[in-house]
């Protein structure tokens, strides 16, 4: 048996609904059979159950650890804390998941039961003695950060999911805002407080939530929620208010013991999950994995879909239940069978006029947060037609430009859905002797066949791809030369038009602009150079196009 890691977890988390340690081993098959448990039973004695019944497999190894657990606690003067025995999507790895108050305690208990697993000696007098010194005195950060119901002051929504978090984030704030509400939000870019950004970088985990939280004279919290912020530190509160899931696929895939979308699910389902019993779940019924979390929802949901013919939405509103949908090229709020129109899509910026579906998405998403919260219909409208009026509402997140006949669109597309989104947008702007130019690349923490699949797209769709290299954002891959070669072997397989591969994400723009020629349109996964990008396109002409 082999430890892989100690963990220890400040909030709702997939194990738990509450701050839990997560405790990760390696099980080999000679640790799950007969002889190997009684062997491990004997020597945990006398924390381990000494009966003949002990179940061998991974019951039986899960039933004893459980064992030790209480044991260590009760010994230790706690009651046995709530428990899972965990099946990880990693083979042979499990996870003991338990419940804990003080930190220090609960990390060296379990450094403890996992010394005694892998062959260190259980010196259980001085072990006790231990976790008691350790209750007795305890530290500035012996507590969990999660922010207990009884300590929040403002409401909360959370949004998660693989794409358009942030543009769904930064649409319900805009909204919010519009309403006198004073609000603070969290995404990938950073911390806001009323518009102002107090801390610049990736703050869609629990420390941005804390900060936005701890901010006086805020009504309200928006929090972009990511995988990475609830697999490594849980979820910043103990419940929220409205909570968001746009959409589930893969990303990220292989990070963090996360290996198939179904697991990506349950990560992003935690959000959900804990939610308050008299909030909102704003799901995507047009996405299935997001469908699937509804079951395990304690609030009721609030359905969202671009398909009129969906049996999940027609199923709720026959029940009496609560969806927006898009119907004739407007947002219709639904109540059971009572319909209300809330805004025209040519009216909303962001969509272009309702051929940016992804942004459709978004607009639902936001729109159905903040009637959930209890705006008005008006109010969500008025803040729907307003945002992406100007450049700094949405930053980095799909521009389109008009230039010399042709159309430039720079998006932070960085994953197949993302550029599948973009690439479909791009060909209604194509003139008809026009070419369709991409412009490809993601951060390295890829799978390498999400980065063929990227070729794949990408050649399939467009009449010359530029594959940008990427040294910023390698993250664990050796080079950039690995990376090109997977995104050549993807643009093979989907048709092998030209090609060209570019030093970085500004030479590989400049390629595209030398030869742009009236009707064509270029279509730039833009991740790495937004501001400097957008910058040059207009510096030679280029006028923003909105919806």
């Amino acid at each position: 048996m082999r430890l892989v890691e100690i963990r220890d977890l400040d909030g709702p988390n997939i194990f738990l609904r509450e701050p839990a340690i997560k405790l990760e081993l390696d099980v080999s098959p000679g640790d799950l059979s007969q002889e190997g448990i009684a062997a491990l039973t004997e020597r945990l004695q006398p924390l381990a159950p000494t009966d003949d019944e002990l179940a061998d497999g991974a019951e039986g190894l899960g039933a004893l650890l459980q064992e030790i657990c209480a044991g260590l606690h009760e010994r230790a003067g706690v009651a046995a804390p709530d428990m899972r025995w965990v099946a990880m999507e990693s083979p042979g790895h499990w996870t003991l998941a338990f419940a804990w108050e003080r930190r220090r305690f609960a990390l060296d208990l379990a450094r403890s039961i996992a010394g005694a697993l892998t062959g260190e000696p259980l010196a259980l007098d001085a072990t006790v003695a231990r976790l008691r010194g350790l209750l007795a005195t305890p530290a500035p950060d012996d507590r969990p950060g999660m922010i207990r119901d009884e300590d929040r002051r403002i409401p909360v929504v959370a949004v998660t999911g693989t794409n358009g978090k942030t543009t769904t984030t930064r649409l319900i704030a805009h909204i919010l805002r519009r309403t006198g509400r004073k609000v603070g939000w969290t995404s990938t870019v950073g911390v806001f407080i009323e518009g102002e950004n107090v801390l610049e970088g990736d703050y869609t985990g629990p420390a941005g939530a804390w900060r936005v939280l701890e901010e006086p004279g805020l009504d309200i919290a928006v929090l972009e929620t990511a995988r990475g912020g609830i697999l490594l530190r849980g979820m910043a509160c103990q419940s929220n208010d409205v909570s968001v899931i746009t959409n589930i696929s893969g990303d990220h895939l292989g990070l963090h013991g996360i290996h198939t979308v179904e697991g990506l699910a349950e990560v992003k389902g935690v959000v959900a999950h804990t939610t308050r019993p008299d909030g909102w779940v704003v799901l995507n019924a047009d996405d299935p994995l997001v469908r699937g979390q509804a079951a395990r929802a304690h609030a009721p949901v609030f359905w969202v879909t671009q398909d009129l013919a969906s049996p999940t939405v027609m199923a709720h509103r026959e029940a009496g239940g609560r969806a927006l949908l898009v119907e004739a090229g407007w947002l219709v709020e639904a109540r059971g069978k009572e319909a209300q129109q809330i805004a025209c899509l040519a009216e909303i910026p962001i969509t272009f006029g309702g051929r940016a579906r992804h942004m459709v998405e978004n607009v639902l998403c936001a729109a159905a947060a903040t009637l959930a919260l209890g705006l008005s219909p008006e109010a969500v409208a008025s803040g729907l037609r307003d945002f992406g009026s100007r450049p700094d509402d949405n930053p980095g997140r799909l521009h389109v430009y008009a230039l010399n006949g042709a159309t430039v669109i720079l998006d932070y597309a960085h994953n197949e859905v993302g550029l599948t989104h973009l690439l479909h947008l791009a060909r209604g702007y194509l003139g008809e002797a026009g070419r369709l130019i991409a412009i490809i690349g993601t951060a390295g923490d890829r799978t390498d066949e999400a980065l063929r699949e990227i070729g794949r797209i990408a050649a399939a769709q467009s009449d010359l791809v530029i594959v940008k290299e990427t040294r910023r954002y390698l993250r664990g891959r050796s080079s950039v030369d690995e990376m090109t070669a997977l995104y050549e072997e993807g643009i093979a397989a989907g048709g092998n038009p030209r090609h060209i591969v570019a030093p970085d994400e500004p030479a590989a723009l400049e390629i595209a602009l030398a030869d742009l020629q009236p009707g064509d349109v270029v279509a730039m996964m833009c991740i790495e150079s937004g501001p400097e990008s957008r910058a040059r396109v207009e510096e030679l002409g280029g006028r923003g196009i909105g919806g």
